[in-house]
């Protein structure tokens, strides 16, 4: 077995052949962004081909050992019989979880690299995919229990494998990937269906929008306005975003302009709006959606309020894509609601620096060129609630590219209950962690709690965000970092879902 998250050991056993961490690590290069990256499959001659057992294989020219006694391979013909019956084998074990947790990014046609829709696109993936998945990497998903953290429920939609899914990967590499009999294939589970259940309306771009890489630039940001057509005040529980082209659409924002005043966009559209809503200020941040999201439904009996006349602003997170320009040409907008107030009302309160709740607990904000371990943190005293029940139902880490561990607790009679923490912060994989449970077993808000919002930072090349972030800007050295919208300035934010209630 490959120890977890290290990459120390030569090989790895692929029956009687090895694949080379040369494989490995090229492969994961494509794999470290996941659905975001740009990275390729590259060809090497660090691979084997497996037989239709999956058990046997030649090595090419890589110079891979057998790794048998006597450094021959083992005849075909000894193991053909029972090539098929080996377990773990992909038709009987491997494709279900690959399905339910993989190919909501990883499928033909959408923003991933490379598809895993079958066996054969799968196998040659599997010792980098082990690699990914024993640094937690893939399935991307940032809110994770630490030391630190046990946050107060699971989340929804939570695509990381289980204990006993890892073992079963290192089992299959182990064997050499063998993929079983076709006639004893499990029923293989549909991707998790991203489409809103029964929408009240739909609405999409006007337009459209060309994206093609410039020189190292290849992210961009555009700002969407679309309209609900809600006549009267509505109470959404249920919204999806529809991406117009999958190849490109990295992440998305959801806010609600309150005003509507984004309407006066020509075509509906804001270009090169940066990370924010254009200039629009009256709005309320509601939702995230990245690749493979399913739809973001509040708990029953909680519902966001949409005033009549409001509009829909998306804030757009293009990649271009590796294989030239693309045009987006219809991204849209699924919402459920109803007209009847729910039990709880859903608010989301954004709480950090700079310019929303909150206060720093050391001014001024400033993160030096070189700092490692950089932490700025920031206190919000919750007003007094009164009577009501108020509920924390889901979260949003935000910061830009330096930050690399975000956490957000309450502090209440000298203890620090954690709500969430996202130690591997990636500015590429911003979501809104939903609660998995009914809202009244969920935090409950109380008179003289203090939400703390602690964000680190790594200002130095050995993060590659920052990096990434100089080279769009055309440095190679680190910046003294400051407060603000820009590619080189820094935020800590944390939007929080709260549900009111009586």
């Amino acid at each position: 077995m490959v120890a977890r998250g290290t990459v120390a050991r030569g090989t790895v056993a692929r029956g009687t052949v090895a694949i080379t961490w040369g494989l490995a690590l090229a492969l994961g290069s494509g794999l470290g962004l996941g659905c975001g990256d740009d990275g390729q499959a590259r060809e090497t001659n660090d691979t084997t081909t497996p037989t239709s057992g999956g058990t046997e294989g030649s090595a090419t020219d890589s110079g891979a050992t057998d790794p048998s006694a006597d450094g021959t391979a083992t005849d075909t013909a000894e193991t053909s019989d029972t090539s098929q019956a080996q377990r773990p084998n992909w038709h009987e074990d491997i494709a279900p979880f690959v399905a339910q947790s993989c190919r909501g990014c990883h499928t033909a046609g959408s923003v991933a690299p490379f598809p895993m829709d079958d066996y054969e696109q799968t196998w040659p993936l599997a010792a980098a995919m082990l690699l990914q998945i024993d640094a937690a990497a893939m399935p991307p998903w940032h809110a994770i229990e630490t030391d630190e953290c046990s946050p107060p429920n699971g989340f929804k939609h939570d695509p990381r494998l289980t204990p006993e899914q890892i073992e079963m990967m290192h089992a299959w590499v182990d064997l050499g990937m063998p993929e079983g009999d076709p006639a004893n294939a499990v029923p293989v589970p549909e991707p998790p269906s991203t489409d809103l259940a029964d929408p009240t309306a739909t609405d999409f771009m006007q337009g459209s929008i060309d994206v093609q890489p410039e020189g190292p630039v290849l992210d961009f940001f555009h700002c969407l306005s679309l309209d609900p057509g809600n006549g009267e005040e509505v109470f959404v529980d249920g919204m999806q975003v529809i991406p117009g082209n999958d190849a490109i659409a990295h992440h998305v924002l959801v806010y609600i302009d309150i005003d509507g005043a984004s309407a006066a966009w020509p075509d509906g559209q804001r270009l090169d709006c940066g990370g924010g809503t254009g200039g629009i200020s009256n709005v309320r941040l509601v939702g995230a959606w990245v690749p493979g999201s399913l739809p973001m439904e509040p708990p029953e009996g909680v519902g966001i309020r949409l005033p009549a006349g409001a509009r829909i602003l998306l804030n757009m997170h293009y990649h271009a894509a590796v294989t030239g320009p693309e045009t987006d040409g219809g991204t849209g907008i699924a919402l459920r609601w109803t007209t009847t107030p729910p039990q709880y009302v859903s608010d989301f309160r954004l709480i950090g620096v700079p310019g929303v709740d909150g206060s720093l607990t050391t001014a001024p904000f400033f993160i030096p060129a070189g700092a490692t371990d950089h932490v700025e943190e920031v206190e919000f005293s919750v007003p007094t609630v009164g009577g009501a029940d108020v509920r924390i139902w889901s979260i949003l880490n935000h910061m830009h590219k330096v930050g690399v561990d975000m956490k957000v607790s309450v502090m209440r009679g000298g203890e620090e209950l954690c709500l969430v923490q996202t130690p591997a912060y990636d500015y590429n994989w911003q979501r809104i962690y939903e609660y998995d449970a009914d809202v009244g077993d969920t935090f409950r808000v109380q008179a003289g709690d203090v939400v703390r919002v602690r964000c680190t930072y790594d200002n130095t090349l050995d993060n590659p965000s920052v990096v990434e972030a100089l080279q769009e800007v055309g440095l190679d050295q680190p910046q003294d970092v400051q407060l603000g919208e820009g590619t080189l300035d820094e935020m800590c934010i944390t939007g929080v879902g709260v549900a009111i209630g009586p």
